[in-house]
């Protein structure tokens, strides 16, 4: 992975999107992920013509959208009540995708296994089945974001959806955060992992789960997964992240420039 990779989550900036954008230039970066939960780049509100002043808009500040975040408040994969509205509104973002040339969507999964025997929630496996044929179909990639189960249970989740298009999205902070192991993750699933996410965190322990902290204050080991990162030839998105800061641009761009420190040079 290199500096190229290195996007930046405009939704922290909290600034709308057309600002975000124009930020995420000014911070040094030079592609970024937007979130479709945004009033502004909700497909259901962004018409065509949007779309393609979406497109000009990004190129003429010298980035490139690397993915779309469809993270839906509310609607979980595992909830009979909300699953079938998560599905139908995330393969509308699929398609928005498609159309503005952007090459994965991802969102974060909750816990897709029963928390006792480790099975994989049927209703979960029907729906990432019907995303995966949506994505597959768009030529996107959905990379779920896994949060709470471990490296072996969501290897029988993605066995079981049995779909190339659904791949995986690590958040080493979230990760780290609930106790799971991202490194684990990365090393038993190389050739899933379709998007990378540069957050820190303190580890959570039994009880209590862990905080966000500024990057470099935590306990994420960037050094090792960055190159864990290396030895698998990752070359997708890295998308650097601080959903709970007073200064997030700050926190940001010193992110990027701790990633810059620890990339090798090219």
């Amino acid at each position: 992975m290199n500096e190229t990779n290195v996007g930046l989550g405009i939704q922290d900036l909290r600034l709308g999107a057309k600002d975000g954008l124009r930020a995420a230039s000014e911070l040094g970066f030079r592609a970024v992920e937007i979130s479709a939960v945004d009033p502004e780049l909700d497909p259901a509100r962004l018409s065509t013509s949007g779309r393609r002043h979406l497109l000009r808009y990004t190129d003429g500040l010298g980035l490139r959208m690397d993915a779309i975040a469809a993270d839906l408040p509310g609607l979980t994969l595992t909830d009979p009540q909300t699953v079938d509205e998560r599905v139908e509104r995330t393969r509308r973002i699929i398609e928005m995708a498609a159309e503005v040339h952007v090459g994965v969507v991802t969102a974060t999964a909750g816990a897709l296994t029963h928390p006792e025997t480790g099975e994989p929630s049927p209703a979960a496996i029907e729906a990432l089945m019907q995303l995966g044929a949506s994505a597959d179909a768009c030529g996107v990639i959905y990379a779920l974001r896994p949060t709470y189960d471990d490296a072996p249970r969501v290897d029988r989740v993605l066995q079981a959806v049995g779909c190339p298009a659904v791949r995986l999205g690590i958040d080493p902070a979230a990760m780290v955060m609930s106790g799971a192991n991202p490194m684990a993750m990365i090393q038993r699933l190389p050739e899933q992992i379709a998007l990378t996410y540069a957050r820190d965190a303190t580890a959570g322990v039994p009880g209590r789960s862990g905080a966000e902290t500024r990057w470099g204050e935590g306990e994420v080991d960037f050094v090792g997964l960055l190159a864990m990162l290396s030895a698998i030839d990752f070359g997708g998105p890295c998308i650097v992240r601080r959903m709970d800061s007073a200064n997030p641009a700050i926190d940001l761009r010193d992110a990027l420039r701790g990633l810059q420190r620890l990339m090798p040079a090219p």
